[in-house]
């Protein structure tokens, strides 16, 4: 036992799990498409817990759902956590899929960047690893820890922590007279206690789940670090959530995400905001971004309920490389930095194509389209548009 004892300190994960015969059913990666996405697992209840709350709290704690899972061998700690904290966003690979990914062997899992690249590879770039190498930890490290909990949470994500807990130090249930060297989640917090819900694979004693103070979590985690979220309080799903990371992700242009997915007031989309623009998504016509002083513009004519509808692309520079534009249902919004964001429609729009958009006689458009006696009118550098609602004709002016 003291050999296996020197080979998880060597690797970071305890080795006195209890020891299955068969691993626990899990299911494989997957996102759903719309933009609905569900969680799988237990409903993080707290049940089994060696502490709690009171009624008077019950209004102020959060865990957030997750599948809670035993690790399987004594060394598979860092999957098995890896894969609660993977849970709280939907369906997780299996431990062993986790362990292959982490590299994780009979000495365990070396360290918390490993987990970190793991969660990032599922989920987008959205963990850091935070190191907290002073024993105890300093104040500013121990409020800092805090702030990542209640952001992780509060935006639905899973965080893993790597610990290490001496006999005078121990979690509920741990083995007496030695030193555990450990990875679990936390998945819940309670502000009114400072505490946090912890969802342990160690199942030591039957403590699969539990509450710790913050205090206590504080001095566990030393050395050692912490993987956490930082991507902003809101969650993106499906669609919305795959062109968010083509674009980047929280380190694109977009940024943190502001809101959780929203479904448009037509209950048709669904949207989320970031801190530098939003995402769109429709059945018909999937999900892309719009930002800027387009994305303004768009606000301005009344969002996807407007004339123009859901957007059609991501916005994207024109060929002459001076101006950018999004494509809608039902036209287009064109950009320069000397004459702002225009929109442009309807068969006027269609006439400004075949004379060559930009790059024809009549160059950007230089306002909306307008009312006029005869009908409606766009104006463009070099002249103007006019559709005839008698005739349904577009005549160009220059």
């Amino acid at each position: 036992m003291k050999t296996i004892y020197a080979i998880a300190f060597l690797a970071g994960c305890t080795a006195t799990a209890p020891i299955l015969t068969d691993e626990p059913p899990s299911v494989d990666d997957g996102t759903g498409s719309g933009d609905q996405a569900t969680s799988s697992g237990d409903d993080g209840d707290g049940s089994g817990s060696s502490t709690g709350v009171t009624a008077n709290d019950a209004t102020t704690w959060k865990i957030i759902d997750h599948d809670y899972q035993a690790q399987v061998t004594g060394y598979w700690c860092g999957p098995t956590a890896t894969h609660i904290a993977l849970s709280t966003r939907g369906p997780a690979p299996s431990q062993s899929a986790l362990a292959s990914e982490l590299g994780t062997t009979t000495n365990g899992t070396d360290a918390i960047t490993q987990v970190t690249g793991v969660l990032n590879n599922h989920l987008g770039a959205r963990y850091v690893s935070v190191e907290m190498p002073n024993d105890p930890p300093t104040q500013a490290q121990h409020d800092q820890l805090w702030r990542d909990i209640v952001l992780s949470i509060d935006a639905g994500h899973g965080m893993v922590a790597n610990i290490v807990a001496p006999p005078s130090n121990h979690p509920p249930g741990y083995p007496d007279n030695e030193t555990i060297y450990h990875y679990f989640s936390v998945v819940g917090y309670n502000p009114a206690t400072m505490q946090v819900f912890i969802s342990d694979p160690a199942d030591f004693s039957g403590n699969k789940e539990y509450w710790l103070s913050l205090d206590q979590l504080a001095t566990l985690i030393p050395p050692k670090g912490y993987s956490t979220y930082r991507c902003g309080v809101g969650r993106s799903h499906g669609d919305i959530d795959a062109r968010y990371q083509m674009l980047g992700g929280c380190t694109g242009f977009l940024g943190a995400a502001l809101t959780d997915d929203t479904t448009a007031p037509d209950g048709v989309g669904h949207y989320n905001v970031f801190r530098n623009g939003s995402i769109y998504w429709s059945p018909s016509t999937g999900a892309y971004e719009v930002h800027g002083m387009i994305r303004d513009k768009w606000r301005d004519l009344g969002w996807e309920a407007g004339a123009l509808g859901y957007p059609v692309s991501n916005e994207t520079a024109t060929p002459d490389g001076v101006g950018r534009f999004s494509v809608f249902e039902h036209g287009s919004i064109y950009w320069t930095p000397q004459l702002g964001a225009h929109e442009v429609h309807g068969l006027i729009r269609d006439k400004w194509k075949e004379l060559g958009w930009e790059g024809g006689s009549l160059g950007y458009p230089t306002s909306d389209e307008y009312a006029v006696a005869e009908g409606r009118r766009s104006d463009f550098q070099h002249g103007s548009l006019t559709w005839n609602a008698s005739t349904n004709t577009v005549t160009v002016s220059q």
